[in-house]
């Protein structure tokens, strides 16, 4: 059984039906949806967020986002 890749991204874009369009640090665009952990958390993903996706091997044009990184943001 081959395991699933996982990796940081980027959310670029919100699509229909709970998707979202991540790339990745290669420029690698997916299409992802929110995994059910983070449904029932009720985790907010915006675009330009940092995520972290997971693709399965026998598709990786889709993915699933199973985490929110932490973003530092400066003060003003």
């Amino acid at each position: 059984m081959n395991a699933p890749t996982i990796f940081a991204g980027v959310i670029a874009e919100v699509l229909p039906n709970a998707r979202y369009r991540c790339e990745d640090a290669d420029g690698r665009s997916l299409v992802c949806h929110v995994a059910g952990d983070m449904r029932l958390k009720v985790v907010r993903v915006l675009p330009g967020d940092s995520v972290t996706i997971e693709v399965s091997p026998l598709d990786p044009g889709k993915g699933r986002i199973v985490g929110k990184r932490e973003t530092r943001r400066e003060q003003s």
